[in-house]
């Protein structure tokens, strides 16, 4: 299998970690199979826009390292929150509340201490399975042959 083929490989399996993960976060156990869709096409359709342009640049760069991969997988997993965010500056203060089970994230505009809590989790569990897709991706697109790959590239140098 050439490194195309595995490069190809890699982006087919390793959007499933951050899928399967969030669809029993989104929606528990109970509910699993019916986010799979929903969760499933944000998550390809991310693996399209946002992480075939980072492989690009990493390849360009020749970050080629498990740890690069790891580090870089957290950007396609918080890229829904980044572009909410940046969205939502300038926006003022509305009187938009947001409750989720007994918490009250949002009164008022005003996110609650409960809410930053709650941001920080989302957040940490969302990195995680970015991170479990970098090394997934890693593992199968050059795991095998990363020694080999990395003197390949400096010897066309």
């Amino acid at each position: 299998m050439n490194q195309i083929q595995r490069s190809i490989l890699a982006f087919l399996v390793a959007p499933l970690i951050p899928v399967l993960m969030l669809s029993f976060y989104v929606m528990g156990v109970e509910n699993f199979v019916r986010a799979l869709p929903l969760v499933g096409a944000f998550a390809y359709l991310i693996t399209l826009f946002v992480a075939v342009p980072i492989y690009i640049l990493m390849l360009f760069k020749r970050w080629l390292k498990w740890w690069h991969f790891a580090l870089v997988g957290i950007i396609p997993s918080l890229s829904i929150d980044i572009w909410a965010f940046f969205m939502s500056m300038g926006l003022g203060d509305g009187l938009v509340s947001l409750r989720q089970g007994d918490i009250d994230i949002i009164v008022e505009g005003k996110r609650t201490f409960e809410g930053y809590i709650y941001l920080v989790k989302r957040m940490g569990f969302y990195s995680l399975t970015g991170v479990g897709a970098g090394l997934l991706f890693w593992y199968l697109a050059h795991g095998q042959n990363s020694r080999k790959l990395e003197l390949d590239l400096k010897l066309k140098e």
